[in-house]
């Protein structure tokens, strides 16, 4: 038990440092590429701190713990979007910038509302994993459209000039920052199972808070890093395009290997919150612009009563 409570306390380090360099250099990629910092948010820094969501369910469909998989998706976004965009946002309100986010948003919600659509028949087959595949797909396209509509526009935002020493260095922190938070995300997840375990926690819990928590961590780290260094659109950027994959990346390729058992638990309470905190931040993307401390602190509020109603069903 003292070696896990060691590698757990090493991930978190891991995770930390190596979210301070990945944020460093993905604003480095912005400036190079001159493209706007909310796009590679929700693109490059989403899809690299999705991984852990990605793995971690993937090898629990293929283990054939399929509740595991669906909880560790869902509970990621409930995690994202109610305590990490929460915390950034009472830390710091953040101004939605252009119709971007709001795109990205819009597009959040209508991937989850086809997602509950699939769940009502309480799983998700290959045929649904398919078509969260095809969201995939969209979302990836779409991403590279606005990459061509941005570099045609060629926006003066960026001057740099970057040395091929400079190049270097940035390649080397974004390898070591992704690294870093790959295998400090495993070592807290695998660590953090046997803890929990050991206590004696159910693994319906493990999977929507434990896991779906120690697999957010890079996310957490990237938001708070972004609003250390002033980049707080990265981090709504991120947490979008993180959700997004969530629910098409993860579920999509979890229900391609095998199927995907929805509880009912799934169905009454846990998409219910996911929903509720997608819609709040759509809405407020959408028609306010900017996510202030009240919406933060809604966002905050939210999860920390589902977590006292997982509580409350289990203890």
């Amino acid at each position: 038990m003292i070696i896990s409570i060691i590698l757990f306390i090493l991930g978190l380090i891991l995770i930390v440092k190596g979210g301070d360099y990945f944020i460093e250099s993905s604003v480095e990629i912005a400036k190079i590429s001159k493209l706007p910092k909310i796009l590679i948010g929700a693109t490059i820094v989403s899809v690299a701190t999705t991984t852990p969501e990605a793995i971690v369910s993937i090898t629990a469909s293929f283990k054939n713990h399929t509740q595991m998989s669906v909880g560790n998706s869902i509970g990621s976004i409930i995690c994202n979007t109610g305590l990490i965009l929460g915390i950034t946002s009472i830390i710091s309100p953040t101004k939605v910038k252009g119709n971007l986010t709001k795109l990205k948003s819009l597009m959040l919600i209508v991937f989850f509302i086809i997602f509950l659509k699939l769940s009502f028949d309480r799983t998700i087959n290959y045929s649904d994993a398919w078509i969260l595949l095809i969201l995939l797909i969209i979302y990836i396209l779409f991403d590279l459209l606005v990459i061509m509509y941005k570099k045609n526009k060629a926006m003066k935002e960026y001057e740099t000039i970057y040395s091929k020493k400079n190049y270097i260095k940035i390649i080397l922190l974004f390898i070591i920052g992704i690294v870093g938070i790959f295998i400090g995300s495993n070592l807290l997840i695998n660590n953090g199972i046997v803890i929990a375990t050991f206590i004696g926690i159910p693994e319906a819990v493990i999977s929507l808070t434990l896991i779906a928590l120690g697999t957010s961590l890079p996310e957490l780290t990237t938001a708070l890093t972004a609003l250390k260094k002033g980049h707080s659109s990265l981090s709504i950027g991120n947490i979008i395009g993180a959700n997004i994959l969530n629910i098409s990346l993860v579920l999509g390729t979890s229900g391609f290997l095998n199927d995907l058992d929805i509880s009912i638990q799934n169905i009454y309470l846990d998409f219910v919150i996911a929903f509720i905190l997608i819609l709040i931040l759509t809405l407020t993307c959408i028609f306010r612009g900017k996510v202030n401390r009240l919406v933060g602190f809604s966002l905050f509020l939210i999860y920390i009563l589902y977590l006292f109603i997982l509580y409350y069903i289990y203890f």
